[in-house]
């Protein structure tokens, strides 16, 4: 014989109403271990409206469990201070451990009709739910409508990226037009789970054929390559510094952070030298290959003319040592051939200046080893040999993912290629030479756009990403923010995210500032932020319709950082040694 669906409800009582009730909260006396925080139940009730005589409209109050006393009145804390002093087992004494009243605080999240068709879409409640009423669990195709709400007549929007983490037979959608549109924050601690969740959500736009440009400065999404359904579609790239797209102060900076500080006579020359060098090697193909071979020539280097001028700073040095050169020997048909191909009189040097100068090319060498190093080890942990395009804008493709990889730069020059990078793709979005839109992720967001800016670079950087969280909706230009260090992110970019995936935080400052910052993050849901396990996290804001718990489903990709068990790792490395050495 069939059940009744009144029969089904009590078959899933979790308690009744008690106490004060109000149309945002009430309190449910629960039957013992039915339901845990953050549970999602239902409360059957009527509502009489005041203008209609006609019988009371079903409704069902859905509500969150946020969260759960225990009280026994029959076992005192004094009686228990007394028992702790002597040493007594409580179940020894007469004392009564059965009596205990477990309430639920529930937050109410809307209701709906209990008659017609039931869309997911909640209305408000404006009257509190009648004390001594039943609240029940919900069974989980109801409860995968609710959280689904108004995504659901939107399908192709709606990302798959988690379960419930107390019901992990619910699948979480999310709204993937509000993620992609008015942005996303991920935040959690480190190993919490960030770029997992990252991972998962880029899998699904790509589903998707979303562009999307992301900012790796450790290599945590080198594998999205491996995946087979994005095989063909990511295109990973070393960062190269583009020396010569930086203001000259700018160029000075880079040098003596890599170097040394330079002398007086270097600094007030080193406007010319750099205006100088980057007129001598714009010429066109023909006439800057004769430059070459003259270059290469006159310093007696071959690996010039082999190579071919490159915009960095050993061609800096090399046009700098051949200025020092010249001047050095008086030899004026050199000056004057420099003079003509760079356009800087100011470069018609004395032997005596020449002499203060000739530390600047070793300087600038130094400099330049150390930049490689860089860009090496960024083309080591992207695993691809394709340099960043100087058109940015061939990052944006149809179902493609631009992996830019950062790794081995300092976070100063990672700022800088990204505000160069970035803010080109914007302003081609703006001005409507890029017509396809594109997302951009940030791992490590804080150091991209910092709360307070150290350096040059970080204010540029700040700057760009400012923009882009204020005006991108209107040009199609989206964010997604990754960091371990929510408090040092830039207030009015986080602000600007209207989705947010919160995940395991321990730290007090990082916990109050999102506190602070984030509107749809109650304070029930921030205090269990430092007791979630790792995977597990809090969605809120426009791309789910309420706050939930949800563990993140895993994506198919892997990134460079999995942890690996420690003393297993060294074992294959020693391995794999011993077997080199024997061959």
């Amino acid at each position: 014989m069939a059940t009744t669906p009144d029969q089904q409800k009590s078959k899933r009582y979790v308690g009744t109403l008690v106490g004060q009730s109000t149309s945002q909260e009430f309190r449910l006396a629960v039957a013992h271990e039915t339901i845990r925080e953050q549970d999602i139940i239902a409360v059957d009730a009527e509502l009489r409206r005041p203008e209609d005589n006609t019988a009371p409209e079903k409704i069902r109050v859905w509500a969150k469990v946020q969260r759960i006393e225990r009280l026994n009145p029959l076992f005192p804390a004094e009686a228990g201070h007394e028992l702790a002093a002597t040493h007594t087992d409580p179940f020894e004494t007469v004392l009564s451990l059965s009596r205990e009243m477990v309430t639920a605080v529930c937050q109410v999240l809307g209701a709906e009709p209990l008659a017609g068709s039931a869309k997911g879409k909640l209305d408000h409640v404006r009257y509190p739910p009648q004390p001594a009423s039943s609240a029940y669990r919900p069974d989980s195709k109801d409860i995968a409508r609710v959280v689904l709400g108004e995504l659901q007549q939107k399908e192709k929007r709606g990302l798959d990226i988690a379960t419930l983490s107390n019901r992990p037979e619910v699948d979480v959608k999310v709204d993937g037009h509000a993620i992609v549109t008015r942005h996303l924050a991920i935040l959690a601690m480190t190993g919490a789970g960030k770029s997992w969740a990252a991972r998962r959500i880029i899998e699904q736009l790509a589903a998707k054929n979303y562009p999307i440009v992301i900012f790796d400065p450790h290599g945590d999404y080198t594998g999205l390559a491996n995946v087979p359904s994005l095989k063909e579609r990511v295109r990973r790239y070393y960062a190269q510094f583009p020396v010569f797209e930086q203001a000259p102060e700018t160029v000075v900076a880079v040098v003596e952070g890599l170097g040394w500080n330079l002398a007086n006579t270097h600094r007030s020359m080193f406007d010319d030298f750099f205006q100088g060098a980057n007129a001598f090697i714009s010429g066109a193909p023909e006439e800057l290959k004769k430059r070459t071979n003259w270059l290469s020539n006159y310093l007696g280097n071959e690996k010039i003319a082999y190579y071919g001028l490159k915009p960095n700073l050993f061609f800096l040095a090399d046009f700098v040592q051949a200025v020092v050169q010249a001047g050095g020997r008086e030899d004026g048909d050199a000056l004057n051939q420099i003079v003509e191909w760079s356009g800087r009189e100011q470069l018609r040097i004395k032997r005596q200046v020449a002499g203060w100068l000739e530390g600047l090319p070793n300087n600038l060498r130094v400099a330049a080893k150390r930049l490689r190093q860089m860009e090496e080890i960024s083309k080591r942990v992207a695993q691809a040999s394709e340099p960043l395009p100087l058109d940015r804008t061939q990052l944006v493709r149809y179902g493609g993912i631009s992996v830019v990889a950062l790794a081995g730069y300092t976070g100063d020059f990672q700022a800088t290629i990204y505000s160069l990078v970035a803010d080109e793709i914007f302003t081609a979005r703006v001005s409507d030479n890029l017509r396809l839109p594109v997302l951009f992720l940030l791992e490590e967001a804080h150091n991209f756009a910092p709360a307070r800016a150290e350096m040059a670079a970080e204010q540029r950087s700040i700057t760009t990403t400012r923009q882009i969280a204020q005006e991108g909706r209107k040009f199609g230009v989206g964010l997604i923010l990754i960091s371990q260090r929510p408090s040092r992110l830039d207030e009015t970019t986080l602000s600007q995210c209207n989705s947010y995936i919160i995940m395991r935080m321990v730290n007090p400052a990082d916990q109050n500032y999102v506190r602070r910052v984030i509107e749809t993050l109650g304070e029930d849901e921030a205090r269990i932020l430092p007791d979630l396990d790792v995977g597990e996290a809090i969605l809120s804001g426009q791309l789910i319709n309420f706050p939930v718990l949800v563990r993140m489903k895993p994506p198919e990709s892997k990134g460079e950082r999995e942890e690996r068990d420690a003393f297993e790792s060294l074992e294959e490395i020693q391995a794999s040694l011993t077997n080199a050495a024997r061959r």
